[in-house]
């Protein structure tokens, strides 16, 4: 026999491997302070949360605006993202003048005459 079987506990049944420890209150004296628990989760109250919570919708905002500007720069971002931002759309509307339109997409060349 293993050792694992020669566990015993006092009146004869051996320890069950998934046992659930019965679940005692703790003393409360009647003399002491009034006090309450603080509601977290895994150790993480509310204003701990909510720091953590403020830190990453910065980080989020700061490289959203990143993003954007650094691909602003590309026809399909700023027409169908940056164009339609309600204060700041019209600084990314690139009109191209009539003068810069040339019909051919080589450019003229001049004969020079000597």
């Amino acid at each position: 026999m293993s050792s694992v079987n020669n566990i015993v506990q006092g009146d004869g049944r051996g320890i069950g491997f998934a046992t659930v420890k019965p679940g005692y209150k703790t003393y409360k004296s009647p003399y002491g302070p009034d006090y309450k628990i603080q509601p977290n989760i895994r150790g993480i109250g509310p204003g701990r949360a909510m720091k953590f919570g403020i830190t990453a919708a910065s980080f989020g905002v700061v490289g959203a605006v990143f993003a954007l500007q650094f691909f602003s720069d590309v026809p399909k971002v700023r027409t169908d993202i940056c164009q339609k931002l309600p204060l700041i759309g019209d600084y990314f509307v690139k009109d191209i003048p009539p003068s810069d339109n040339v019909s051919s997409p080589l450019p003229a060349v001049q004969r020079y005459s000597s």
